[in-house]
């Protein structure tokens, strides 16, 4: 038996839909001149994250005493556009914080599981 065009193009779309539905965006959170972190409520008890930044390098800071700040002697670790970071221990979920690199906002998105 062989498939026709349209059924591969079913399977592929379904196969999609899966593939988003298991990866899909917890939480989206502008990061701006003040630092920010994750939000309690949307990480609950999970002890991952998958943070990925968008807009605008950020620098942040996972000890909870820390806080980042900007510019290029900025405090905490840079991560450029596009880049994402798995945070691993539920502490650091909590503790993250995040500041823009620059004059323009930047953007992250979390997936926590």
């Amino acid at each position: 038996m062989r498939l026709k065009k349209r059924e591969y193009g079913i399977i592929g779309l379904v196969l999609l839909l899966f593939i988003g539905i298991a990866w899909a965006v917890d939480e989206s959170v502008t990061v701006s001149s003040t630092a920010v972190g994750l939000t309690a409520a949307k990480y609950g008890s999970n002890r991952h994250a998958m943070v990925c930044v968008e807009g605008n390098a950020i620098r942040f800071t996972l000890d909870g005493i820390t806080t980042p700040t900007s510019g290029s002697t900025g405090v905490g670790i840079k991560l450029e556009i596009n880049q994402c970071l798995i945070v691993d221990l539920n502490d650091h979920v909590k503790n993250f914080k995040a500041i823009r690199n620059s004059a323009t906002d930047a953007t992250i998105r979390a997936t926590y599981w």
